[in-house]
């Protein structure tokens, strides 16, 4: 029986539709409804009530389903038994979109030259997703910022924190007071359905500085690059391994308390490629 389709059963089962089950295994909407139809036909028994949505397993797809947690626990612990200390083979890497072009080019040259003989994949997602692939045994580790969803049993270690900054294009002269610098400028934000835009927005609001945006993009780059160019101003991180903010940008720190973003490496509490995960762990360093 395979492993992939017990996998796949279980996200379907989790999602209730064949939909969310495509986005949660990585998958087309197709090839998760033929790997259903495979597994059926396997077993000689419909697994899902026909006709019903959101999906629903019938009585003997529960009882599948809960055999099939079992299964897919046992192998990703037979998984993390063959891959003890390995620093061979292959691994799979997962970041947040705001370490593209910081952390993952530093990540892969570092790899690349100590263990020349590594298979890296790499996958990017938000940070509970990550968290979430990591549990699943979907990736190996992740860069994620901190703190994730504590339902999901990931190991943690931090790699580095991230100072937050108001920042202007160095020819904006407006006084440095947080108030009126927004109220003279428009205001870029950081997506706001993120952690860190999250995180940006709850400070604003306890200073009484809420409201909607002009502007909310997923880049850091983009922001920074409109703000240089005189297009509003933005609150950021200083990222980690990134030139300095004040380089091409006016940097004014924020009161306390600010919040501090923290970099951490997700890895599963069964891994046991202790190499890997130590040179990850101080790739910062």
């Amino acid at each position: 029986m395979n492993i992939t389709h017990l996998r796949t059963l279980l996200a379907v089962r989790k999602t209730g539709s064949l939909s969310g089950a495509a986005a949660a295994v990585h998958l087309s909407h197709s090839a998760v409804s033929v790997q259903m139809k495979l597994l059926e036909a396997e077993i000689g028994a419909d697994l899902f009530i026909k006709g019903k949505r959101p999906t629903i397993l019938t009585p003997l797809g529960e009882v599948i389903a809960l055999e099939a947690q079992e299964i897919v626990r046992r192998t990703e612990n037979l998984r993390a038994l063959t891959q003890a200390d390995d620093v061979a083979g292959q691994v799979r890497l997962g970041f947040v979109p705001t370490t593209l072009e910081t952390l993952l080019p530093v990540v892969l040259e570092r790899l690349r030259r100590q263990f020349p003989e590594l298979q890296v994949f790499v996958r990017s997602g938000l940070s509970e997703r990550l968290a979430s692939d990591i549990d699943a045994g979907a990736l190996d580790f992740a860069f994620l910022s901190a703190p994730t969803m504590t339902r999901t049993p990931v190991q943690l270690f931090e790699i580095g924190t991230e100072r937050l900054f108001l920042i202007t294009a160095h020819t904006n002269k407006s006084d440095p007071q947080l108030q009126q610098i927004l109220d003279e400028n428009t205001y870029i934000a950081f997506n706001r359905d993120t952690r860190l835009g999250g995180d940006i927005a709850e400070f604003l609001a306890r200073q009484g500085l809420g409201g909607d945006p002009a502007i909310e993009l997923d880049s850091i780059d983009a922001i920074e690059n409109l703000v240089a160019r005189g297009f509003g101003v933005s609150v950021v991180p200083q990222r980690l391994l990134a030139p300095p903010l004040e380089t091409n940008l006016r940097c004014i720190p924020l009161s306390s308390p600010a919040p501090i973003r923290r970099l951490m490496l997700a890895a599963s509490p069964y891994c046991r490629r202790k190499t890997l995960r130590k040179t990850l762990a101080r790739i910062a360093s």
